[in-house]
């Protein structure tokens, strides 16, 4: 009884983003999350925090602060939980 399941890149940011403010911000899940996403660019964490910018995230009172708050949000925890191919090859992500 393992059936696959899928979901996005986008849903797990949105997990991850509000896991604090939920209280279920925990290691083995944010591992999982790592494990499901793989390395995150900055371009997928500035394109996430972006939509609340948009005018449909503005006008459910989201603003600046929010995508500033989950940039950093999301950038921690990339940086705390997954792994930079890049950073093996001497490269930067």
């Amino acid at each position: 009884m393992n059936r696959k399941i899928e979901t996005d890149l986008e849903t797990i940011l949105d997990l991850v983003n509000c896991a604090e403010d939920y209280g279920f911000r925990d290691d083995v899940l944010f591992t999982v999350f790592r494990d499901m996403t793989g390395w995150v660019t900055d371009e997928e964490i500035k394109a996430y925090a972006d939509r609340f910018l948009t005018p449909e995230f503005r006008a459910q009172r989201y603003s600046e602060e929010d995508a500033e708050s989950s940039t950093l949000r999301l950038t921690e925890w990339r940086d705390r939980y997954c792994k930079n191919p890049a950073a093996d090859q001497g490269g930067a992500g």
